[in-house]
C-alpha cells in the first residue's frame, strides 16, 4: 500500500456558491486534491454541477449518487482516485453513503462480501452524521453509532469515519459496542462569521485525518492584500478576473479603479507577484530579529494539552548553527508538569542562554505559557529566562506588516510549504497532538500515543520556522506606502486561521 496520503477537498455547497469561477479553480489548484466531496445532507444540484465543470478530479455529492446508488465506492488505483466496482484492488478505499439510514444496508453488504473493502484502510463518508448532547446528563451520543459499529465489525480492514455534520478538525475515537471507531469531521470549519469556510483533508494510511481550514475569501482576487469584497467586484467590472490579471496590470491603471489608492495598488500588485513566484517580499527596511553573536536564532516550539494547558508536554528546539535538534517530552507522568520544564531549562540555560530564541506566533502562546509554567514550577530559573532574547517571526512579518508571504494562510506549515519546505508529512495538527496527549492523561496508558510521530511533528515546526526565517532573510525588498484597505483586505486578515 502506498504511504502517500489521500487528499480530499471537503467543499460545502454554500462555499462552492461563494467562489466565482477563477476562485474555485484557484482553491482546487491550491488544495491539489485527489477528489472533491460535497458533504451536504440535502441535494445541491447546481453546486455539484458547478464544481464538476470546474475540476478534473472526481467530484462526489452523495445526495446525487452515481446511477441512483445510495452507496458509492471510490478507490485510489495506480495513484488516481476513481469510482470502482467490488473487484478493484486499491491502495485506499472510500465508501460514501447518502445518509446514516443506509448504514444497516451497508453493513449487510459488507458482511456478505458484496461491498467488502479491499484496501488496508477504509474511509467511510457519512453526511448528516453528528453528535447529540443530552443537556441534563451532559452525555454525548454519536448518531447511528450502533450501525457504524456493525459496519466496522463486518469490515476486514480498519475504518475511519468522516462525518458531514461535524466540523473539519473534529476528532474523537468512539467506543461503540466494544468497537473503536475513529471519527473525524468533514463539514465546514467553524468561525469567521458570514464568510463560508471549507477544508482540505489529508488522510494518511495509519487512519488519521489532518484538516486545513480555508475561507472562500482566500482565493481568487480576494487572496491579494488590499482586496476586499468591494474592491474585488470593482476589479472584475474592469475586466480583471484573476490574480494574473492584477499582476500584469500596471500600478497606475490599478489606481484608476474606484476606491483603490496608490498604496493599495502597489500592495496588491506586489502580493500578486509573491503568490505567482512563491518568493517572499520584504516591504520595509526593518531588520529581522537580532542575535547576540554571529550564530542564527534557535527555533522553539511547544506542545500542550490544549489552548488552556495544564501541561507543556513537549518542547522542541532546532539549532540551525549545527543542524541539531533537542526535544523534551513527558511520556511517563503527566501529573507532574514541572519535570519537563526543569529538564528544558537545565539544558537551555547551561548551553544556549546567550542565543536568540525564535517562535511563530510565540508572543500570543508559546512565551506566555512558558513563563507561566516557569513561574509555577521552576521559579528559581525565572530571572534567568527573562534575560533570554525572545522574538516572534509571525509578529514581525505579518502583524507588523514587514513582509508579504506566499502562503495562502499565515499558518506556519502553509507558509513553509509555499516556500518549498518538505516536512515529514505526519498528518497531524496541533489540535490532534493535544487530543492524543489528553487521551494519555485520561487513560494513563502511554501506548495510546504514537510518540515518534508526535515528536516529528514538533521537530517539523521548528525546522519549518527556520526555513521561513531564512527565506525572509534572503528576500528582496520593495517599499510600499501604508493606507487603509476595505474590509478583509489587510495582510493580517489573510489567514490568521
Amino acid at each position: 500500500m502506498s504511504d502517500e496520503p489521500l487528499k480530499l477537498l471537503s467543499l460545502s455547497a454554500r462555499a462552492a456558491r461563494a467562489l466565482d469561477g477563477s476562485a474555485l479553480a484557484d482553491a482546487v489548484a491550491y488544495a491539489d486534491p485527489d477528489g472533491v466531496w460535497l458533504p451536504d445532507s440535502t441535494p445541491e444540484a447546481r453546486a455539484y454541477a458547478t464544481v464538476r465543470d470546474a475540476v478534473s478530479v472526481p467530484v462526489v455529492h452523495p445526495q446525487l449518487g452515481r446511477d441512483g446508488d445510495s452507496v458509492v465506492r471510490h478507490a485510489r488505483v495506480d495513484g488516481e482516485l476513481t469510482a470502482v466496482g467490488p473487484d478493484a484492488t486499491p491502495d485506499f478505499d472510500v465508501l460514501t453513503v447518502q445518509s446514516s439510514a443506509v448504514l444497516d444496508d451497508l453493513a449487510a453488504a459488507v458482511e456478505t462480501g458484496e461491498r467488502r473493502p479491499a484496501g488496508e484502510r477504509t474511509l467511510l463518508v457519512v453526511p448528516g452524521l453528528g453528535v447529540e448532547t443530552d443537556a441534563t446528563s451532559l452525555a454525548a451520543t454519536l448518531t447511528a453509532g450502533e450501525e457504524l459499529a456493525r459496519v466496522q465489525r463486518a469490515a476486514e480492514t480498519p475504518m475511519t469515519v468522516l462525518a458531514g455534520e461535524l466540523p473539519a478538525g473534529y476528532h474523537h475515537d468512539w467506543t461503540l459496542e466494544e468497537t473503536t471507531v475513529p471519527v473525524y469531521g468533514c463539514g465546514p470549519p467553524p468561525g469567521h462569521g458570514e464568510t463560508p469556510t471549507f477544508a482540505a483533508l489529508r488522510c494518511v494510511p495509519a487512519g488519521s485525518v489532518a484538516a486545513t481550514p480555508m475561507r472562500t475569501s482566500q482565493f481568487g482576487l480576494r487572496a491579494l492584500a488590499g482586496i476586499g469584497a468591494t474592491t474585488a467586484t470593482r476589479l472584475r467590472d474592469r475586466g480583471l478576473e484573476s490574480r494574473t490579471d492584477v499582476r500584469e496590470t500596471p500600478v497606475r491603471d490599478l489606481v484608476d479603479v474606484s476606491g483603490v489608492s496608490r498604496a493599495n495598488a502597489e500592495r496588491m500588485h506586489a502580493h500578486a507577484e509573491v503568490l505567482a513566484t512563491g518568493d517572499p517580499l520584504r516591504l520595509t527596511n526593518e531588520t529581522l530579529p537580532v542575535t547576540r553573536d554571529d550564530r542564527p536564532p534557535v527555533c522553539l516550539d511547544i506542545e500542550t494539552d490544549g489552548l488552556s494547558p495544564t501541561i507543556i508536554w513537549q518542547i522542541g528546539v532546532y539549532d540551525p548553527h549545527d543542524d541539531s535538534y533537542q526535544s523534551f517530552v513527558e511520556r511517563e507522568n503527566p501529573d507532574d508538569p514541572g519535570t519537563i520544564i526543569e529538564a528544558f531549562l537545565d539544558w537551555f540555560l547551561a548551553t544556549h542562554a546567550d542565543r536568540t530564541v525564535l517562535t511563530w506566533n510565540g508572543y500570543r502562546f508559546d512565551y506566555p505559557e512558558l513563563e507561566r509554567f516557569i513561574e509555577k514550577y521552576a521559579p528559581h530559573y525565572a530571572e534567568a529566562w527573562d534575560d533570554v532574547w525572545t522574538y516572534d517571526l509571525y509578529k514581525w512579518a505579518v502583524r507588523d506588516e514587514n513582509a508579504l508571504l506566499p502562503g495562502r494562510t499565515n499558518k506556519l506549515d502553509d507558509v513553509a510549504a509555499a516556500l518549498g519546505f518538505e516536512g515529514a508529512d505526519t498528518g497531524l495538527s496541533g489540535a490532534q497532538t493535544a487530543a492524543a496527549y489528553q487521551r494519555f492523561m485520561r487513560t494513563g496508558d502511554p501506548s495510546t500515543v504514537a510518540w515518534e510521530r508526535h515528536e516529528r511533528y514538533c521537530e517539523d515546526d521548528c525546522r519549518a520556522l527556520w526555513h521561513v526565517y531564512a527565506a525572509i532573510r534572503d528576500a528582496g525588498r520593495r517599499a510600499t506606502t501604508d493606507a487603509a484597505t476595505d474590509s478583509g483586505g489587510t495582510q493580517a486578515g489573510l489567514g490568521d486561521f
